[in-house]
């Protein structure tokens, strides 16, 4: 074939371009014909269909969507291969031919390796649909429907295939889409138009106008297209125009890089050539000798074997140049290594299926001509049998290229760039997550060293070994097979960690245990067991199937990582009875709660280990030990969906085998996180809700500080009440833990507190009365008195509470918030627990008789002055100095006909501002109950001193 030759004098002619067509229409048949040879059977039947389910709108064919679906291709016929594949789906098929006023599909495409050397059975398919550009709105969303609909078609039939609708008039502007799985979105450009040039196969439809540019005209792509189609050489309707080659910038060889790296953490062999390939690019820059360019300068010079024209026999030509020149044996070992892989064919066998021979034949010449001998192969060929030495190492090669070419491509990238917002935000922080949570080390994450290299580590036997450090810091390692005590320093361990969970999470994730794996135990300073070790290994497996790990979607990488699976382990290897145990005794207690467990009220959540997989596709683990490190435990695991969010948090699923209460201590566990997340997450309490947790003999407030868990702790059941006697400047509700003071009367208040309320609780036994008061905001005074008269009680509480409401409402511009004045009584019930009743309006037949008793409280200079008024009688510090309360209760008393000694009621309180050091509007209900409950402990000592003397 004679090579093409333009004419100095004139840009182009119609007979030229007739020839070059021809020859590119060749190279494109001979492809398909390559491609169809490839394939199986159902994979053939979809290549075939492919154009005719684009072409018609019809019920019975699979992507069907409604009959003004846009359809049509031109120039298109099914033959009888297609139109016996429809049958094949459904014999009532018939075609029918008929005109068409508009094509609104103007070309299909095959993308990628298919028709060359590097297809396999395992390749998916990349398909352009390239559609008329005056499209949108609701046909082009059916036109989308249509193609996620054929993508499912084809996954029913074991067909991986991805359909990209393209809008060539978009494409020109750059303008991709968002990035996708499968879509690089806006990180490619020229370099994606450059590789679809040399590698697509068209289906059906119109070809690409860039065949038609010769190779010297790439730089005056725009100009050239414009004088032929003002000179008429070509017609519109024939072709489409993506447009052309231009000088790449160097900004999109970051973008490429970071898409390329993205693609490479589950194809790290086919990956590894391409960015090799953007590396040999950037060392051209600005005059880059680009494959597209040199497959067409071929093609025009007259070059018709198919061979030698394959995209990725020229990529891999392009990069061993390129290696070879700068000497980097090593790099040029792994990227043939890496070739090799990608190709598939195992050539140290049998000679394979005859419809591989010519891939077969064209691998063999190309590892001749790279002297690689018979071991090398057999090595290569049964990569699938590597133990996990070879694979680390390998993948410790494979990282170390990607980070090499990676640093070379982005420092060239910003030396040149013009811009640096080539690549969108939204796609820049897509792609810096996935590689993030693929690559970065950090503490407690699990590396995933088998993915893209093998897919079969697993072991027969292995030996788990617990190690302490000169410091005492405890260790683990895992061997390979059954190494004893003596042997583990003459032998390289597998992995070592700080923990037994990691070291096992990294072996079950990287498939090199299951449940058929035979394990060998050797510590000391621990209570574990085979046993458990063998339920730790089957509860990953349940609860981590093989599909755990599937690539996040782009849709998770562009929300904050979230947990998508987890397994919480409680007391591995230690139980909390160890001693009992041994000696074959069980503690049996009425007090089962495994946070304050008997008497001791002991805590039997020692270790609590976490291994969570997240959105991101991290493995990560976690290891918390004692008291604080179940509440920090709570808190990270809070993290990770923040309360504003309103997303809910997946239960911890956990698990304890150590001792005969594991069982029930995993479940308590299990219980508290999920009442937790209720209370933060439900979405049924409000902003500022406080839950208080009871663990040994203390107590811990846990809420929400900006969406962020905290926990403070309270300290004894006393420092508890103190903590509700505090101020506060807003109502915040309390929820108590199931399983804590079950037997005490705060839960039973708290769950009855009411905004705006003031509640008043009372609660008698035997001759005293306990008193419980929650404020408007929650606060709460606690006291107790001798108790007479119920009537009479209420009664100077309501008279109390109806001043303290004036004096409120007097001192506030705004509204105090003080509602209601609500009075309950708490009784037990029949089981013994404690039973609320409100008092109606008519609980009281009489009306009690008592002492009206005011006081009021002032600070001057450093001193508080008490005043009170009994009647009409006054009492001052001023007067009576220190014996102001056993004046009070000579004369109250003297007032008594009875002579009792029952306590004296303050009806009316009056605080200064000037004493309580607050603002105004920070004044509560509380403030007034404290004077009132220490004035009214004063008068009773004292009255009862009295009555003694």
């Amino acid at each position: 074939m004679k090579p093409f030759v333009i004419d100095e004098n004139r840009q182009g002619s119609e007979l030229d371009f007739k020839h070059i067509k021809q020859r590119f229409v060749r190279l494109n048949r001979a492809r398909l014909e390559r491609v169809n040879s490839d394939l199986r059977p159902g994979q053939r039947d979809f290549v075939q269909l492919l154009p005719l389910l684009f072409h018609v709108n019809h019920p019975i064919l699979p992507g069907y969507v409604s009959k003004t679906t846009p359809v049509g291709v031109p120039e298109y016929l099914p033959g009888k291969e297609t139109l016996a594949a429809a049958r094949r789906l459904s014999k009532s098929f018939s075609w029918k031919k008929r005109a068409y006023r508009r094509f609104d599909i103007h070309g299909l495409y095959l993308m990628g390796s298919t028709g060359t050397i590097a297809y396999s059975d395992k390749s998916d398919f990349d398909i352009w649909v390239v559609h008329d550009s005056d499209l949108v709105g609701e046909p082009l969303e059916e036109l989308q429907i249509r193609a996620t609909a054929i993508e499912e078609w084809a996954a029913s039939m074991d067909v991986e295939a991805t359909v990209f609708l393209v809008d060539a008039r978009q494409f020109r502007r750059g303008d991709h889409g968002h990035l996708s799985r499968e879509s690089s979105g806006s990180a490619l450009h020229y370099l994606l138009l450059e590789e679809f040039y040399r590698t697509s196969v068209l289906l059906a439809g119109r070809y690409p106008l860039w065949w038609l540019v010769p190779p010297d005209q790439e730089a005056n792509y725009d100009t050239f297209v414009e004088d032929i189609k003002r000179k008429r050489y070509i017609h519109s309707r024939e072709h489409i125009d993506f447009g052309g080659l231009a000088r790449i910038s160097a900004e999109e060889f970051y973008g490429a890089t970071l898409w390329l790296l993205y693609k490479s953490i589950n194809s790290p062999y086919k990956s590894i050539l391409k960015i090799l390939l953007m590396e040999a690019y950037a060392s051209e820059y600005p005059q880059i000798d680009l494959l597209g360019v040199r497959f067409k300068r071929a093609v025009y010079e007259g070059e018709k074997d198919i061979d030698v024209l394959d995209p990725y026999l020229m990529m891999m030509d392009k990069v061993d140049e390129y290696l070879h020149k700068y000497n980097q044996d090593k790099r040029l070992d792994l990227v043939r290594r890496s070739f090799y892989f990608k190709v598939g064919e195992q050539l140290s066998e049998g000679s394979g299926s005859s419809r591989n021979s010519w891939r077969r034949k064209l691998m063999s010449e190309l590892v001749g001509r790279w002297g690689w001998s018979s071991g090398q192969l057999q090595r290569l060929d049964m990569r699938e049998q590597w133990k996990i030495s070879s694979v680390v190492e390998e993948r410790k090669a494979l990282i170390n290229e990607f980070t090499g070419s990676y640093r070379f491509l982005s420092l060239f990238a910003r030396s040149r760039a013009e811009k640096n917002n080539l690549i969108s935000k939204t796609d820049l922080n897509v792609l810096g997550r996935k590689l993030y949570s693929a690559f970065e080390r950090k503490a407690g994450k699990i590396e995933i060293v088998y993915k893209g290299i093998t897919n079969d580590l697993h072991e027969s036997h292995l030996s788990f070994h617990q190690l302490f450090s000169d410091n005492g810091q405890e260790y683990w390692m895992v061997y390979s097979g059954v190494v004893n005590e003596e042997e583990i320093y003459s032998v390289m361990p597998m992995k070592r960690g700080y923990s037994l969970i990691e070291i096992m999470a990294w072996c079950y994730f990287n498939k090199i245990i299951n449940c058929k794996t035979i394990v060998a135990l050797f510590s000391r300073d621990t209570d574990l067991t085979e046993k458990e070790l063998y339920l730790l290994i089957e509860n990953m497996s349940r609860l981590f199937p093989d599909d755990v790990m599937i690539a996040g979607s782009v849709y998770d990488m562009r929300q904050p990582a979230k947990i998508t699976s987890v397994a919480t382990f409680i007391n591995v290897g230690l139980d909390p009875f160890s001693s009992e145990t041994r000696k074959g005794k069980h503690i049996s207690s009425s007090h089962t709660d495994a946070l304050k467990y008997g008497g001791k009220k002991e805590n039997l959540t020692l270790s609590i280990d976490q291994i969570i997989v997240t959105s991101w596709n991290e493995v990560l683990t976690f290891k918390f030990h004692d008291v604080e490190g179940l509440l920090k435990c709570i808190q990270a695991y809070m993290k990770w969906s923040p309360s504003e969010d309103g997303k809910n948090l997946p239960p911890i699923n956990a698990f304890s085998f150590s001792s005969y209460r594991g069982t029930s201590i995993a479940r308590r566990i299990e219980m508290l996180f999920a009442e937790i997340i209720n209370t933060f997450y439900s979405g049924s309490y409000p902003d500022g809700t406080r839950y208080i947790l009871g663990i040994e003999w203390e107590y811990y407030i846990l809420s929400m500080q900006d969406g962020i868990l905290q926990y403070e702790k309270a300290g004894d059941i006393d420092e508890l009440y103190r903590y509700f006697t505090r101020p506060v400047d807003r109502f915040r509700p309390v929820i108590f833990d199931s399983q804590t003071l079950i037997d005490n009367v705060l839960p039973v208040i708290y769950k009855n507190n009411q905004i705006g309320d003031v509640q008043c609780f009372f609660e008698v036994r035997n001759d005293e009365v306990d008193v419980y008061v929650l404020d408007e905001r929650g606060s709460l005074c606690r006291q107790t008195q001798p108790f007479y008269d119920a009537a009479g009680l209420v009664k100077h509480f309501q008279e109390y509470f109806e001043s303290v409401r004036e004096r409120m409402d007097h001192s506030i511009q705004a509204d105090s918030g003080f509602g209601d004045v609500l009075f309950y009584r708490i009784d037990r019930g029949r089981d013994g627990q404690r039973e609320i009743f409100q008092y109606g309006d008519s609980s009281f037949v009489r009306t009690a008789s008592y002492i009206k008793f005011q006081v009021m409280v002032d600070r001057r200079e450093d001193n508080v002055i008490f005043t009170l008024y009994c009647e009409d009688r006054e009492f001052s510090n001023l007067e009576y100095g220190d014996r102001i309360y056993q004046e009070v209760a000579n004369h109250v008393i003297s007032l008594r006909k009875s002579g009792d000694t029952y306590p004296i009621y303050i009806t009316d309180l009056d605080l200064s501002s000037t004493l309580l050091d607050v603002s105004a509007e920070s004044i509560q209900t509380v403030h007034y109950l404290h004077y009132k409950k220490i004035i009214e402990e004063r008068l009773l000592n004292e009255i009862k001193r009295s009555s003694k003397g």
